[in-house]
């Protein structure tokens, strides 16, 4: 694994249909949230989930890489975190090809170095990317990835992006994988610890505007 270092761009503004985002003055020397979600998911339903161990980076230059050191763990950290905090009971992800009982699985991705544009014809243009996680990361789905809902993305480098999938789907070498939510964190993004601070806060802020996703909510 490649060691994880991010420079410092531009963010570019998120647009997305389906989606939960703060107001400019919310967002104010903070990263820019914005989360999208199937509205005809029951969440209650779901009691356990997962969190990828590593995170994929992106590079339009020099390709991907699965990365995990001290910095991913700690992102990964508090996804977990808020999950916990929402009523759901963490398990281990699985190793080496291995499967999960989770009802949810969580995967991050980093996309550095690269200006892409996602429509509604083609969401998430990443998912083909050589080496991006595949569907058959979580278990025996073959189909790949099927988002229910609209997406449109327009983004410029240094992404945080989080796809949580349903594990509870019937599995087969033609089933599809369901993502039942999905956030983006843009910003000015550097490698201090100022930085690894706002990457927390606006995690935060993503379940903060998520208010479904909590085991209680109304």
């Amino acid at each position: 694994m490649k060691k994880f270092i991010m420079s410092v761009p531009l963010a570019a503004a998120v647009l997305a249909g389906c989606q939960k985002m703060p107001s400019n003055v919310d967002a104010d020397g903070e990263f820019l949230v914005s989360t999208s979600y199937d509205q005809e998911v029951d969440f209650s339903k779901y009691n356990t989930f997962t969190v990828a161990d590593s995170i994929f980076v992106l590079d339009s230059y020099m390709g991907g890489d699965m990365v995990k050191n001290s910095f991913t763990d700690g992102l990964i950290d508090e996804y977990k975190d808020m999950m916990e905090a929402c009523g759901y009971e963490y398990v281990q992800p699985p190793v080496d090809g291995g499967t999960t009982d989770a009802d949810l699985g969580i995967q991050l991705t980093y996309v550095s170095d690269t200006d892409y544009y996602v429509d509604y014809v083609d969401p998430y243009w990443w998912l083909d990317y050589p080496g991006y996680w595949s569907s058959s990361y979580w278990g025996l789905w073959g189909g790949g990835w099927y988002y229910p809902y609209p997406v449109m993305y327009e983004f410029s480098t240094h992404s945080l992006m989080a796809d949580m999938a349903d594990l509870t789907a019937p599995e087969g070498e033609n089933e599809d994988l369901t993502v039942v939510w999905s956030c983006m964190i843009n910003g000015n993004v550097g490698a201090t610890r100022s930085d690894f601070v706002r990457f927390k806060t606006a995690i935060q802020q993503a379940f903060k505007q998520s208010p479904y996703l909590e085991k209680d909510a109304e």
